[in-house]
């Protein structure tokens, strides 16, 4: 009986331990945090023999332009880039210490990482997209050099909400009071038809045909970045 038991207790080790390292998919998986008002997150994760392998981090602004740590003026952020991702490795989980200072680039990178590895899963839940609130751009136009940053919010694989910005060339953002064209009646019209129509593909709005090509894109990025598989 002894030896029965000492055979089932090994056998469970066993498959426990089988079961720790297969915890995750092998591959490369990246997922983003929620956009805030000023930045959006984005975790890639690397998986090999079923184990947290490494973990690359980045954060953009709200004009999506990624961060440089080189230059950035506030250090806490770039040392939390740069020691959370050993903590999610040495974990083996998204859990990590908050950098103080850094409270926000933390959490999303957290939260990032929570959702790469959701991807990484083999139990996924059955949405396309995760909710939350995600950044995407458009391309530049090719009249006047600007680009569409969109703040997408997602809800049970819909849009709920969207607020959009045009940045120009220098990186400032255009007020809509200043543009001679009605701007805000355009983009009010797009996010009416966005709420109603499947998500990222919303038919062109009769005299706003550059608009709505710059904000299917600008979504479909953001609709990119909230994908579960």
């Amino acid at each position: 009986m002894k030896r029965l038991s000492l055979v089932l207790s090994l056998i469970l080790v066993l498959a426990l331990s089988l079961v720790s390292h297969a915890a995750y998919i092998d591959g490369t998986y990246e997922a983003w945090s929620d956009a805030g008002a000023r930045s959006i997150q984005s975790s890639k994760v690397f998986i090999e023999d079923g184990k947290i392998a490494a973990v690359i981090l980045r954060e953009f602004t709200d004009l999506h332009v990624e961060k440089d740590w080189s230059s950035y003026p506030w250090p806490e952020a770039g040392e939390a880039a740069r020691t959370l991702g050993a903590q999610f490795v040495a974990n083996q989980s998204a859990e990590a210490d908050i950098v103080t200072g850094a409270t926000g680039s933390s959490t999303g990178w957290i939260q990032a990482t929570e959702r790469a590895l959701i991807k990484a899963s083999d139990n996924k839940p059955a949405q396309k997209y995760f909710d939350g609130t995600f950044l995407g751009r458009s391309e530049c136009s090719s009249y006047g050099g600007y680009y569409k940053v969109v703040w997408v919010t997602l809800e049970n694989d819909k849009i709920v909400d969207l607020k959009v910005q045009r940045v120009l060339p220098d990186h400032s953002i255009q007020d809509p009071d200043e543009y001679g064209w009605p701007l805000e009646m355009a983009r009010e019209a797009y996010k009416e038809a966005a709420l109603a129509a499947e998500p990222g593909y919303v038919d062109v709005i009769s005299g706003a045909t550059g608009l709505t090509h710059q904000l299917n894109i600008a979504v479909r990025d953001a609709l990119d970045k909230a994908l579960i598989k």
